[in-house]
Order: structure tokens, then C-alpha cells, then sequence
């Protein structure tokens, strides 16, 4: 006798933190573009034509191969069920409870703050800290940096990957919730 089958698909944590990091790659390189390109002309001794192209490509590729591994992550076989009580089980059992819910979105909010605050110094210091770079490229002594620009762009960066990641788990917590409510 064929039972019927009742497939129990559920998104999986991390598709939104890779997106939100990807973006944040995008704007980090869109906005620090001529910096960037200064400093692959003065690393890698390229015109800024190519090294436009390298950052471009760089770019497109990165997203190429995070698309492909986000696609292969979802798509991956879920379990399926012969009962509808079972499928239902297991989807609920997926759904993060209320409190760690409410802990994801109040990290959510904390890190968009810290984010908020420290985003400006970050991009403002971005051309000093390629500055650096440059400077050890062509002779090996950084030179003087700020510790001062150098805390704000880690809180920027520590706050950005709190953003992405609670981001991604009160989406997909959301989504499982919204998943599971269907009968």
C-alpha cells in the first residue's frame, strides 16, 4: 500500500547573514572604490583600469559563489512523513521559542545601533587604513595609524555580523513560525 507523503521543508539558518554580508562587501567596496583601486595599483602594480576590473570581478564572483552555496544549502533533502501529525511535529520542533525569538531581535536591534554609530568613523578611517596598506606595500613601514579609527572600524565590523546574524534568525525564525502554523 503507498502511503501519501507529506514532505516537511524548513529554511535553513544563514542564507540571510551570507546576503546582508555580501551587501555590506558591496557597499564597503562601492564606497571605498578609489581608495581601493589605489592601493591594488600600488600592491599588485596594475593601471586602474585593470584594477577596477579586478575589483568588479571580485565582486561578481564572490556573489556568484555565495548564490551557488546558499542555493545548494536550501535545496538539501528534508525528511518527509506519512503522517500529517508527524510533518507537523517536526515543523514545530524547528521554531525557536518565544524568548530566544525576543533575544534575536532585541541583538538585532543592539547591533544595528552600535553599527549606526561607529558607520560613519569607519568609512571615514577606510582611506587611511588602505593608506596603510599601500604604505607597507611600497616600503614596508605602516607608518602612524589610529588606534582610535581602528576600534571603531572592529565595532563596526563586530556590529555588522551581529546585525547579519541576528537578522538571519529572526527571518528565519519567522518564516519556520509562519511554516509551522499551516495545517
Amino acid at each position: 500500500m503507498d502511503r501519501r507523503r507529506h514532505a516537511a521543508w524548513t529554511p535553513r539558518y544563514g542564507t540571510v547573514r551570507a546576503l546582508v554580508l555580501y551587501a555590506l562587501l558591496v557597499v564597503v567596496v562601492l564606497r571605498g572604490a578609489a581608495p581601493l583601486r589605489e592601493t591594488l595599483v600600488a600592491v599588485a602594480g596594475v593601471d586602474p583600469g585593470t584594477a577596477e576590473t579586478v575589483l568588479l570581478a571580485f565582486l561578481v564572483v564572490v556573489g556568484l559563489a555565495v548564490v551557488a552555496v546558499e542555493v545548494r544549502r536550501q535545496a538539501r533533502g528534508e525528511p518527509e512523513f506519512t503522517l500529517k501529525a508527524a510533518r507537523q511535529a517536526y515543523l514545530e520542533s524547528r521554531v525557536p521559542a518565544r524568548p530566544m525569538f525576543g533575544a534575536y531581535v532585541l541583538l538585532l536591534v543592539a547591533g544595528t545601533y552600535v553599527a549606526l554609530f561607529a558607520r560613519e568613523t569607519f568609512f571615514a578611517r577606510l582611506d587611511n587604513a588602505l593608506l596603510v596598506v599601500r604604505r607597507v606595500a611600497e616600503s614596508g613601514d605602516p607608518g602612524a595609524f589610529s588606534a582610535d579609527a581602528l576600534a571603531f572600524g572592529a565595532a563596526f565590523v563586530v556590529a555588522a555580523v551581529t546585525v547579519a546574524h541576528a537578522a538571519d534568525r529572526v527571518l528565519v525564525a519567522a518564516l519556520r513560525r509562519v511554516l509551522a502554523s499551516r495545517r
